[in-house]
Parts: C-alpha cells; sequence; structure tokens
C-alpha cells in the first residue's frame, strides 16, 4: 500500500514540474526583405528625432531600410546651421558617436531611441562612416584640426603623409596614401587606427546600427595592394559582422563608395570580396539616357561593378545634388529612374531624400519626392516581388521590367501619359491593375496594353486588397495612396462593384510573455493584408490573451513580437471548424467563446482566465494534492 501511494505521489509531483515548466520551442529566423535586396531612404542630413517621427510614413511608402549622416562627432558644431554646411559631417573629429549636444542630427540617445522605433517597424538602419580621414584645420589646407580625438592627433604614425595630396586618381599608390583635397588622411594600416574604428563600429551596433555605407572606400588599401596593402578591410567587416552576430544575432550589412574605377591593376573585386559597393557609372548612365535621349538603351546592359547582388544603386547622390549636375534635374525624371531601380531584384536602390532647399537648417526633413505615390507604388511592387526572377526588355523608349510571372513596371522614358504596347515576355495573360493610375492593363498574345499615367510610371500587377478604411471616391487609399484600395458605402459594396469581406476575430494566447505581440497576414506572395513586416499591433485584453479582425476569406496568419519571436507561418482554420485562438506554447487552436472588451486594467478585467493562467492553476492544485496525501499518510502512521 505504501509503495502505491508512494508512486501516486511522485507521479502528482512529476505532473506538477511538467506544467510548471513547458518549454518553449524555438521559433524559426523572421522572415524580412534582406537590406541587399530592399529599398533604402537616405535621410541625407535628417535628425534622428525627424526620422523617428516619419517612420510611419516611411513604412507604409515601402522603404525597407532607412540610411543616415554620418554620426561621428564633427569638426564644428551643425546645430542651427544651414544644409549648405552638410560636408562638415564628413570630416569627422573623432571615432565615437557624436553625444556633445551640438550636432543638428542628435544625442546617442536620440539614435538610440530611433532604432528602436525603426527595429518594431521592420525597418533597418545604416549608418555612414567615414574612416579614411579625418578634419582639417580650422586655417584650411592639409594640417590637422584642433578638435581631433588626442588618441589619434598626438602620433603621426596614425597618418600617412598629411602634407601630400591625390593628384592621379588612376594610381592606387596616390589614391591610398595621400590626402584628399587637404583632409588628413588616415594611416589605415595602423593597429590603432583599426581599433578605434572597429570599437566605434560596436558601439554603433550597441546602439542599433544594422548596416554601414564606408565613404571613400576605394581611398583605403586592399590586401592586394603588395608593398602599401593592409589587412584593414578582413579587420574591420569581419570583426564588426562577428561582433554583431554574438552580440545582437543580426548579419550586418555593409556597402563601400567605390566611384569610377579601383584604380590600378585592380578591380572591383578586391572591396566586393568584402562588402557592396556603388556603381555610380550605371546610375549616371541609367539617369543620362533618361534625361538627354529618351530611350534608355544602355539600361538593359549589366551593372558595371559586380553582380547585382554586389551592388548599390540611385537616381541621384548627396554627391550629385550638392554639387548641382542632379540637382536641377526635374523630379518626374529622378522618380522614372527610380522606378528602373526599384523594380529590379537582388540590387540595393538608394533614394536620396532632397531637402526643399539648401537655406533650411541641418536636421529638417522635408516632404519631397521621396514621398511621392509612384514612388511608393514602385517600392511596394518590389517588396511584393522579392526573390522572383526578372526580364528586363526596352520597346521604343518604353523600358519594361517583369517580376515573375505576374507583374511588371513600365517606364516611359521619352515622356509621361500615353497610350502604349510593349512586348510581353513573362506576364501571364490576363487583365491588371496601374497601381498609380489605376488604369487597366491586358496582356494577351505576347503584348502588353494600356495607358502610363501623367507620373510616366505604371506599376501593373494586382496588389492585396488595402487594410485601411479611408479612401477617396475613386478607391484609392488615402494612407498608403499608391495602393489601389476599395471605397464602401452602406451597403458593403465599392464603388468598383466589389462586395466588402466580413471580418473574423482571431485570438492569441500569448503565453511566451512577449513585450509587444503583432500579426502579419496575407493571402498570397503578392496580396499582402497588413502592414509591411511585422505587420499589425494586435489588441490586448488580458496578461496573455490578444485579439485582431481580419476578412473571413484570408487564409494566411503569423504571430510575432516585432523583434524575432514568431510563430510559423499559420493557416487560419476553417470559419466552420470554431477554431478562433491560438496558443504559443501549445501550438494549438481551439475556441475561444467570449469576445470582451479590451481593458487596460487588465487586474479588473471581466475576461475569462486564458489558457496561460490556467496551466499554473493546474500545477498548483496537483501540489496541493501531493502535499495532503503525504500528511494522510503520516497520520495514519
Amino acid at each position: 500500500m505504501k509503495k502505491t501511494v508512494s508512486r501516486v505521489l511522485v507521479l502528482l509531483l512529476v505532473a506538477a514540474m511538467l506544467l510548471i515548466q513547458l518549454p518553449v520551442s524555438a521559433a524559426p529566423e523572421t522572415t524580412e526583405v534582406a537590406i541587399q535586396d530592399g529599398v533604402t531612404l537616405h535621410c541625407w542630413n535628417w535628425s534622428f528625432k525627424n526620422i523617428e517621427a516619419k517612420l510611419d510614413i516611411i513604412q507604409s511608402l515601402g522603404y525597407t531600410t532607412i540610411q543616415t549622416s554620418p554620426i561621428q562627432e564633427a569638426k564644428q558644431p551643425t546645430l542651427n546651421f544651414p544644409t549648405n554646411d552638410w560636408w562638415v559631417y564628413y570630416q569627422p573629429a573623432a571615432f565615437r558617436i557624436d553625444n556633445t549636444g551640438n550636432s543638428a542630427l542628435g544625442t546617442k540617445e536620440d539614435f538610440e531611441s530611433l532604432c528602436n522605433a525603426a527595429h518594431e517597424r521592420g525597418i533597418k538602419v545604416i549608418v555612414d562612416v567615414v574612416a579614411n580621414h579625418m578634419a582639417n584645420h580650422e586655417s584650411g589646407g592639409n594640417g590637422i584640426a584642433s578638435t581631433v580625438m588626442e588618441e589619434l592627433k598626438g602620433d603621426m604614425t596614425n597618418w600617412h603623409d598629411i602634407t601630400k595630396n591625390v593628384s592621379n586618381y588612376t594610381n592606387r599608390y596616390d589614391v591610398t596614401q595621400y590626402c584628399m583635397a587637404g583632409l588628413p588622411d588616415l594611416n589605415t594600416a595602423n593597429k590603432n587606427v583599426q581599433n578605434l574604428v572597429l570599437n566605434y563600429l560596436k558601439e554603433c551596433i550597441d546602439a542599433g546600427a544594422d548596416g554601414f555605407r564606408f565613404d571613400a572606400a576605394k581611398h583605403i588599401e586592399v590586401p592586394e595592394d603588395g608593398d602599401f596593402g593592409s589587412d584593414f578591410w578582413p579587420t574591420i567587416i569581419n570583426g564588426a559582422k562577428d561582433y554583431a552576430k554574438q552580440s545582437r544575432g543580426i548579419d550586418l550589412y555593409c556597402y563601400g563608395e567605390l566611384l569610377d574605377s579601383v584604380g590600378g591593376d585592380l578591380g572591383p573585386d578586391v572591396y566586393t570580396k568584402y562588402m557592396s559597393v556603388t556603381d555610380n557609372g550605371w546610375s549616371a548612365n541609367l539617369l543620362g539616357n533618361i534625361v538627354e535621349n529618351g530611350n534608355a538603351s544602355a539600361y538593359s546592359n549589366g551593372f558595371t561593378k559586380g553582380k547585382a547582388d554586389q551592388m548599390v544603386v540611385w537616381a541621384e547622390s548627396h554627391d550629385t545634388y550638392a554639387d548641382g549636375s542632379t540637382k536641377n534635374i526635374s523630379e518626374t525624371n529622378i522618380n522614372k529612374a527610380w522606378a528602373l531601380i526599384a523594380a529590379r531584384t537582388d540590387v540595393m536602390g538608394l533614394y536620396l531624400a532632397r531637402p526643399a532647399n539648401f537655406s533650411q537648417l541641418l536636421g529638417a526633413a522635408s516632404d519631397t519626392a521621396w514621398a511621392y505615390p509612384e514612388v511608393a507604388a514602385v517600392n511596394k511592387f518590389h517588396n511584393a516581388f522579392a526573390g522572383q526572377s526578372e526580364y528586363v526588355s526596352n520597346d521604343n523608349g518604353i523600358v519594361a521590367i517583369e517580376r515573375g510571372d505576374a507583374g511588371v513596371v513600365l517606364v516611359n522614358c521619352k515622356g509621361t501619359s500615353g497610350d502604349v504596347t510593349v512586348t510581353a515576355n513573362k506576364i501571364k495573360d490576363g487583365t491588371y491593375t496601374d497601381q498609380i493610375s489605376g488604369n487597366t492593363f491586358t496582356v494577351s498574345g505576347g503584348k502588353i496594353t494600356g495607358s502610363i499615367g501623367e507620373t510616366g510610371i505604371a506599376v501593373v500587377y494586382e496588389a492585396d486588397v488595402c487594410p485601411h478604411e479611408e479612401h477617396d471616391a475613386n478607391g484609392f487609399c488615402i494612407v498608403c495612396s499608391a495602393q489601389l484600395g476599395h471605397s464602401y458605402d452602406e451597403n458593403n459594396t465599392c464603388v468598383c462593384g466589389d462586395v466588402k469581406v466580413t471580418e473574423r476575430t482571431v485570438y492569441f494566447s500569448n503565453t511566451g510573455k512577449w513585450n509587444s505581440v503583432n500579426f502579419y497576414s496575407w493571402y498570397d506572395a503578392v496580396k499582402i493584408y497588413t502592414d509591411t513586416w511585422p505587420g499589425n499591433a494586435m489588441t490586448k485584453i488580458d496578461d496573455t490573451l490578444y485579439s485582431c479582425s481580419v476578412p473571413e476569406d484570408i487564409p494566411n496568419i503569423i504571430f510575432n513580437d516585432g523583434d524575432g519571436t514568431q510563430t510559423e507561418d499559420l493557416t487560419l482554420p476553417a470559419l466552420s471548424e470554431g477554431l478562433n485562438l491560438y496558443d504559443f506554447t501549445t501550438k494549438q487552436w481551439s475556441t475561444y467563446d467570449v469576445e470582451p472588451e479590451p481593458s487596460k486594467d487588465t487586474e479588473n478585467s471581466d475576461s475569462g482566465i486564458s489558457i496561460g493562467l490556467l496551466i499554473p492553476i493546474i500545477a498548483a492544485a496537483i501540489v496541493v494534492i501531493a502535499i495532503v496525501v503525504v500528511l494522510i499518510i503520516k497520520k495514519k502512521r
């Protein structure tokens, strides 16, 4: 008898322990658009606070990454100075985040806040880094600025010969060992310099940076430079990537400014083995063909410095805008060039946010062409077709970029609006909608036929039904303007004739104790219901229970915390099954019958006991029973 009771007691205790310590399975990695195959907004001279204030619109426009100006301590204060003084950021005084309070960009705390807010929206952050030179002396010339950090200034082994400037940009020794226009050149082979740079990158990574752009990268030597070569790039890039992986579990992204040729007998591959690089020649060709002769004849050629998945391209850069070479090109032509960039696969497109004018203060964030509907439409096209094949063709000045077999971006390089008929190479027969103008395009008999609107761009595919409520009379969303939506009347009928799909409520049991809970829902690879990853926030009902509303006919959903933890790709149960509650720990659907009102005061909530709370209650009851059994046995003895 005693043995039997003892066995029962042991079983009860084991059951209690199992219930209390239910294992949480490792979640699969979050699926996000990689920085290289994404669309990046260059927030040129924008303060961290102003970028953060615009993150919602940046996200709604389909940008997947933002790039800041250099955030190092600069030669002199930039607070309350005009945009004309943007060059100050490229004359650094130290390898540390500027936390002096004198930068128009903001403080280190502001930068950390920006990174956290961006990550909550699935947006990555690239920081511009100046690593090959420092600020010159206040009196000009080739002297070292008095504000340069003492760790560098006091030891001339940290520098190349600062009296000599580059005179031959095709000579590798000149390019890597001499100064650019009087800016004192660092001895990047020096271990002290390398350690200062690497420690600065680590500081940025700790603060939330997901990648770096290296200014004047070709002016820093590579191992292949022989007698004057160094291990700067493998030391810095590999060191930073290893640190990012170990400290934050991320794959750090890096690219270098590589203007024109590398010089000497070396090719771009001596840099692309470490990072992506800029293809400024390809970018200039693209824009020039649109502006000068309207045929984009060079467009279908490949990139000049390597494969697409190693290239960074733009319609214009901050340098070409600031030096005036692209400043006077119309926003219409800039956006045409952007459409031909963002429609591509693998290549990273960088969109420069032009300032409203050069007299505005550094730190200001202007709503210029970067926020136009046509830009948003092509950004979303890019994201919708991520990973799908491309086919580029040019039909008498109309460039067509087909992605997969269900979408195409058309750009009229000769003008703007007009009827077009071009060859269909991959897109399947059917009727499609231009997500900018709303015009219908037909694909049949090997031809794409339709009318391009006044922007000169048509983004042709069937996008998802817009989740936002606000739409104009023509069915265009007021929130994400470029995406065709629906405008419903009191009978739930759209102006296009469609009937609004009724919604269902889905619940999630947050037994994983996430700090935030989001849902990401979609019909197929092209038709996404929620906002860009991680989707939309769920409504909190109590400590563990959350809810959201989705269309009745939507098949797929993922629950996630916005910070790397998520469920698997889930198929929503059929309505007839009555299963509406998903538990993160058990990975099971069940029925939740009560639909309480959301309550901020969860302690006084009238909602029922969730599964997450029920488990420890049952475990506690088992423990009590076990104790009672022990007491009974002792009493009988």
